[in-house]
């Protein structure tokens, strides 16, 4: 094997291409990997003048290049601006090849050549490219969380080892009532004191085992919210290091205040309903009872039986208006309980209330009261003539050192009335109302007509007096 053949199996063994021009810019060697990129065989190549292979040489910077090498020995880099432009080179896959060329001067004063090294940096381009794109990409995605954790609906924050706060969102500074920036680098509880004793624990134990703590509930005041307490559901979790370490712990914070005053509302509901049905059943079995006991027969008993359950119904109805616990409106329980009896004719009837409501449990006892002295008028009383009246009145007076609400009727006009010979059911119903609530009641049975005084404790009836 002679030199020129050695020489040339070295440059086809080289994985950059390699182009030796001589004085004349002719070439004179030109490897295997130039025969590939360029899609120009050695034979094809060799003796042929470089501007006749890659005929937008002429003029370029490659050719300034090698026209300075051949002169003054000058070298030169050049890359991109050569890409598929002065050389079109392509890879295995038919892509345009990516390269740099470097162009140096060899040879003597004499003789000089110029050497052209052509290096593939196509794959290098591809993985900066995809470089360039992962982090655009964990760029958007920096940016997409960094979004949701300002916007999150829930307190965030990221404490270190000293328990001062890293970072806040917007919601954990507005639960605490400090701005953002008064956050960082101070300690958890300099804006939150009234949470040490509680979460102190936490925290160390999360960065103490590397374990999550979740579902943790706390209560407490901010400086949102001076000397209101307040109620939140809190999760600690560990933000660990390269090497598994626990370097900083996380904090989700969802304030439940709003929520635990609704459950208690709704427990208040509950035991409202639960204690209204008792109170209603309890009615309807004594009414049954009481009612049985005076009936003539069974016609007699379903329409007096019917009467008085409507009666209470009314008052229901009163009462699912009324939120649970709340006071019931007096006026509006007498008129609505005496409308079937004395219609719109207000001459019959005459209201002068100085007590303005009563508790709920009250009010559907009064309704059944009113139905029964309003049914006895009808009857036999003042309601029974034209020209009868009742004038229905109420107050609060002091009996025997507490409180009363005290519901007077009193029937004018109307036929004389005698004391029965013996207690009806509207009286037993009347005096069975009145102790249930630990109150009283005073018939008398006046020339005029019967005045019924039906008086409860205030503590019973919860009534508020009018001005």
């Amino acid at each position: 094997m002679d030199v020129t053949t050695a020489a040339a199996g070295i440059l086809d063994a080289l994985d950059v291409g390699v182009v030796l021009l001589d004085n004349g810019w002719r070439v004179r060697q030109w490897n295997a990997w130039m025969a590939r990129a360029a899609g120009v065989p050695v034979h094809a190549a060799v003796g042929q003048a470089i501007g006749a292979v890659f005929p937008s040489i002429t003029g370029s910077a490659l050719g300034g290049a090698i026209g300075e090498a051949l002169g003054s020995g000058a070298s030169s880099m050049l890359s991109d601006t050569l890409h598929g432009q002065v050389l079109p080179l392509h890879c295995a896959d038919g892509r345009a090849l990516l390269h740099n060329v470097l162009v140096s001067r060899v040879g003597g004063e004499g003789a000089p050549c110029c050497l052209i090294q052509v290096q593939d940096v196509t794959a290098r381009r591809d993985a900066e490219a995809a470089l360039r794109r992962s982090e655009e990409r964990a760029r958007a995605r920096l940016a997409e969380v960094e979004a949701l954790y300002d916007a999150a609906p829930i307190g965030l924050g990221l404490f270190d080892q000293d328990l001062r706060f890293l970072r806040v969102n917007e919601m954990l500074a507005d639960i605490n009532g400090a701005p953002r920036e008064e956050h960082v680098g101070r300690c958890a509880w300099e804006i939150v004191p009234d949470l040490r004793e509680l979460a102190e624990p936490l925290f160390r134990g999360v960065f103490e085992t590397g374990e999550p703590i979740l579902g943790i509930e706390l209560s407490g005041t901010t400086r949102k919210l001076p000397g209101v307490v307040r109620t939140w559901v809190e999760d600690y979790y560990p933000l660990r290091g390269a090497h598994g370490e626990v370097i900083a712990v996380g904090a989700i914070v969802r304030e439940i205040t709003e929520q635990k005053r609704l459950e208690a509302r709704e427990r208040l509901l509950t035991h409202e309903l639960q204690h209204r049905l008792k109170n209603t059943f309890a009615m309807i079995k004594a009414l049954a009872s009481q009612t049985a006991r005076g009936a003539t027969s069974l016609p007699d008993y379903l329409d007096r039986f019917g009467e008085r359950i409507r009666a209470l119904a009314v008052a229901q109805d009163l009462l699912v208006r009324c939120p649970a616990g709340d006071a019931v409106s007096l006026p509006e329980l007498a008129h609505v309980a005496l409308a079937p009896f004395v219609g719109s004719d207000g001459a019959r009837l005459s209201i002068q209330l100085g007590v303005e409501t009563v508790s709920a449990d009250a009010a559907s006892d009064l309704a059944l009261a009113l139905h029964e002295l309003a049914t006895n008028a009808t009857k036999y009383g003042a309601l029974s003539e034209h020209g009868g009246r009742v004038r229905l009145t109420a107050c609060v007076e002091e009996w025997t050192g507490r409180p009363e609400m005290c519901l007077e009727w009193r029937e004018e006009d109307g036929p004389s009335v005698q004391q029965p010979d013996r207690q009806g059911f509207g009286s037993r119903l009347l005096r069975m109302i009145a102790e249930r609530h630990g109150g009283r009641v005073d018939l008398e049975w006046q020339e005029t007509g019967l005045v019924c005084r039906i008086c409860l404790p205030t503590s019973a009836a919860s009534a508020v007096s009018g001005s």
